[in-house]
Formats: structure tokens, C-alpha cells, sequence
């Protein structure tokens, strides 16, 4: 595997900031509050000649003069000094240079020109380069907020390189919505010098990272991402969401990250064989990073549907047998145990329509025979929240009976909507019972997901479409592993 040991660009013990600033609409501050502000554990060491401190710390006027070690250097001063700069850091023994500056490949010939100096030049002294035209990285492990925005990702087991800074940003803001940790992020640029294989490799050797993210906009020719994704793929889940598709999007990419566009046919069938799971639209990226980062990886495509209602039941199926998951029939056996707990006009097969059946004990109860049944792989529950249909209002004008009517059904809504959390724990204990994925489908808006996922590790999605999505990709990636190496 071709592996680049990057330990001391995301847990480095020191860092400098070249081309600090006091100004705060300036990168040079916002990034140095950033690191700052988070608590980064070791020394910041702030450089402009121009300024004896900034936000409180020593400024250095040049990074030789910083006294001791550095082992990371952040640059965001114009493109025609960082060849300089890079010069400074090799005689420093400086281990990586992250390059906030743009203005390098993405621009044209003469900024090519610039990009492969610095680039040689990194190289020649063993230096780590991410960039240039980067917006920052991010480390858990030692609270390293080297971004650009002021996002504050949770800390989880995801980790992800972007070759778009804002679109991986956004995934980190949309994880924090959603209840997703990181570990690492790394926008990697223009991937002057370190590409995307060699932060897969890296990530692949981390005991803290359990799924890999990346956003590509194309892969130079002689890229070993394929090579690398290969045997990475076989330790861990990679997901890939791919720009730069049509050739308007290719166009792009290149005047935006310098990115080199490929036959998208030629890659998709490259992704397929090295096991790398391709995602369509950015939502389904962190849709699946969820289900990926939380939930055992089935053993087939065989999957039992829990509703409470008919027509979502419906859809639920039509959507698993379009994406090539198989709703088997019932069984004797469990017909005869659920007749027991369901009314009499409940659907008799699979999906489990309970007809209407509110309550969560005779819920959970089929959930348990769905998921310990032999003949499916997973469970999609429908509906096991009551929340949205339990809003009754008390400022009702009418009777004295209304009213009290009323304000019994609040009472009684309270008491049930306070089984959410019985509900989900169960889940939660039945999916390590199991070892099969219960995938919770709540259907409606209301902002629990993050709670689910944080709270009980369930996974949740508001429609059956994005759930059934989402499992379709873990088996795909269960047939990976099940296929010859």
C-alpha cells in the first residue's frame, strides 16, 4: 500500500501560522481563532513582522525566529511567496505545510507553473504539502480546528478528504445536525503533492477511523487511488461522492481545484471493482456515512418491513424492490404469533401493516420476531415514534367537555411520546443482539435524528426512500466482501 505517514500533520505538536493577522475579515485571523479557540494541545506560534501579538499570543516575524520545533506550518499569504516560505520551512525542519493560498494550478498555466515549484521543492526537503487552494484540516484527536469556517464537527469515527473545501465543510456542519462524528477531515486542494490515495492509506491505518468520506472532481492519470482502494476497502467502507460528471461539471472542477475530469462510466466501473461505494448526491453521502458509521453491515438483501400504516408499508416495498432488496414472505410461524398481539385485519404479510396500532409494546414486540427471524437481514421500521401524531392543542374554544376531553389527550400523549426513548433503546439492544441493522424510519421532520443516532446509536431517516437507499449500499458493500479477493 502506498503509505505516507501523516501523524504529524494531524496531531502535530506545534504549529505556526504564517501570514497572521489581526484584521478579523482576514483567513489569517479566522484560522488562527479557530486553532485558538478550540483548545489545540500543544504551542501556536503566530508570524508577521508586522505585530508584536495577535488575539493575546506572541507574534514571531519570521518562522526561523520561533525558538523551538514546529511541526506544522499554515501559509495563507499570496501565491508568489510561498516558494520562499517553503524554503524557510525545509530549513526549520518543518514535518507539513498546510497551503490556504490559492492562485496555483486552479488558475491556469502560470499558476501551474508556481504550484509544481513549490510542490518540488516540499518534496526535496520531505515536507507533507496539502494544497494549495485548501480550506484547512481538522483533527479529534488533538482538538487541531485548522478550518477556514467556524465549524466545530463532532468527534466520531468518520474521516474524510474533500477536494472541494466547501462541499467537505458542509458535511461536517451537516454531521453536527445530524449527530455524526469525525475524526479526521482534510480539504485536500489542488492535491499538489499529497492526494487521495495517500490519505485513504493513511486513514486505512487508523484505529480511530471506522468509515472513510471523500469528495472527488477528478483523479490525475497516474493516481494509484484504485490500487490503494483496493486493499483499503477490504478493512473499511469507502464512500465516494463524485463531481464533475457531465462535461460542464468537468469544466468546472478544473477552474475550481485544477481536477483532471475522467470518464465517469470508466470510473464508476474502477469504484465497483475496488469495493468503493460511489454515492449519487451530496444528502446520500452523510445519509450513508450515518447507516455505515452505526450500523452492522448485513449479511444479504433480504429485508422485513414494520408499519403502522398500509400506504407507507407500500412504498417502503416498492422502493426495496427497485433498488434490488428482497421483502420475503412471512412466515407460518410468526403470522400465528403476531395474530396473538394485532388485530384480526392486520396485513398478514410482509410489509407488517399493524393496522393503525399505536401503542409501542405490541410494536417492539414484532419488531423483535421480525429481527430475529433467519429468513431476512435487516429491518426497516416504520412510524415506531408517535411524536407527530400525538400534537393536541389546549387553547381549543368550546364546552366544558372538549376542553377536559382535550386535556386528558395531552396528558395521555405525554405518556406515550415518553416511550420514544424506551422505543429506541430497544432497538438499539435488539441490533447488537441480532447483529443485523434496524433501520428506523420516523416520518416526519422533527429534529430527533441527531438524538437517535447520538443518544442510542439508532439510525434514522425521515422518508422509507432515503432508509431503503442507504441500507442498498451497505449490501453492496456486503457483496464486495463476500466476493474473492
Amino acid at each position: 500500500m502506498n503509505y505516507r505517514n501523516l501523524d504529524r500533520l494531524f496531531n502535530p505538536k506545534s504549529i505556526a501560522m504564517i501570514g497572521a493577522s489581526a484584521t478579523p475579515v482576514k483567513w489569517g485571523f479566522i484560522v488562527l481563532l479557530n486553532i485558538l479557540k478550540e483548545g489545540f494541545k500543544g504551542p501556536v506560534y503566530p508570524v508577521n513582522p508586522k505585530l508584536k501579538t495577535i488575539l493575546g499570543v506572541t507574534c514571531y516575524p519570521s518562522l526561523e525566529a520561533i525558538p523551538e520545533p514546529v511541526d506544522l506550518v499554515i501559509i495563507t499569504t499570496p501565491a508568489p511567496t510561498v516558494s520562499a516560505l517553503i524554503d524557510e520551512c525545509g530549513r526549520k525542519g518543518v514535518a507539513s505545510v498546510v497551503v490556504i493560498t490559492s492562485g496555483f494550478s486552479e488558475t491556469g498555466p502560470d499558476g501551474t507553473r508556481m504550484e509544481q515549484e513549490i510542490v518540488a521543492k516540499a518534496q526535496g526537503y520531505g515536507i507533507h504539502l496539502v494544497g494549495p487552494n485548501t480550506m484547512g484540516i481538522f483533527s479529534a484527536k488533538s482538538n487541531l480546528h485548522a478550518l477556514m469556517p467556524p465549524v466545530v464537527p463532532l468527534h466520531g469515527g468518520l474521516s474524510m478528504f474533500s477536494q472541494s473545501g466547501n462541499v467537505g465543510v458542509q458535511m461536517l456542519y451537516w454531521g453536527n445536525n445530524k449527530g455524526i462524528g469525525f475524526n479526521k477531515f482534510v480539504s485536500s486542494g489542488n492535491e499538489g503533492d499529497l492526494k487521495g490515495e495517500d490519505y485513504l492509506s493513511y486513514f486505512a491505518e487508523d484505529k480511530d477511523t471506522k468509515v472513510i468520506l471523500a469528495y472527488l472532481e477528478g483523479l490525475d492519470p497516474d493516481s494509484k487511488l484504485y490500487q490503494v482502494a483496493r486493499k483499503v476497502c477490504r478493512k473499511k467502507p469507502v464512500l465516494i461522492f463524485k463531481g464533475g460528471r457531465t462535461q460542464t461539471g468537468g469544466k468546472a472542477a478544473a477552474s475550481h481545484s485544477g481536477a483532471m475530469a475522467v470518464s465517469s462510466r470508466v470510473l464508476r466501473a474502477a469504484f465497483r471493482q475496488a469495493g468503493i461505494i460511489e454515492i449519487e448526491n451530496s444528502q446520500g453521502l452523510i445519509d450513508c456515512a450515518k447507516a455505515f458509521s452505526a450500523s452492522p453491515i448485513p449479511r444479504g438483501n433480504r429485508v422485513a418491513i414494520l408499519t403502522r400504516g398500509g400506504g407507507w408499508g407500500v412504498i417502503t416495498a416498492d422502493s426495496c424492490e427497485e433498488n434490488g432488496l428482497i421483502i420475503p414472505k412471512l412466515s407460518d410461524t410468526i403470522i400465528e404469533r403476531m395474530n396473538k398481539i394485532l388485530p384480526p385485519y392486520w396485513s398478514h404479510g410482509n410489509p407488517v401493516d399493524m393496522a393503525a396500532v399505536i401503542t409501542s409494546e405490541p410494536y417492539l414486540q414484532c419488531m423483535e420476531m421480525l429481527a430475529e427471524w433467519d429468513e431476512v437481514d435487516s429491518v426497516i421500521a416504520l412510524g415506531g415514534s408517535i411524536q407527530s401524531a400525538m400534537d393536541f392543542k389546549n387553547d381549543v374554544e368550546g364546552p366544558k367537555e372538549l376542553k377536559e376531553t382535550l386535556a386528558f389527550a395531552q396528558e395521555f400523549a405525554k405518556e406515550y411520546t415518553a416511550q420514544d426513548d424506551v422505543v429506541l433503546e430497544q432497538t438499539r439492544q435488539l441490533v447488537e443482539k441480532t447483529g443485523k441493522p434496524i433501520i428506523v424510519v420516523t416520518l416526519g421532520e422533527y429534529d430527533n435524528h441527531k438524538s437517535d443516532l447520538m443518544d442510542h446509536q439508532v439510525v434514522s431517516y425521515p422518508t422509507p426512500e432515503r432508509a431503503v437507499r442507504a441500507l442498498k449500499r451497505m449490501v453492496d458493500y456486503r457483496r464486495f466482501l463476500d466476493s474473492p479477493v
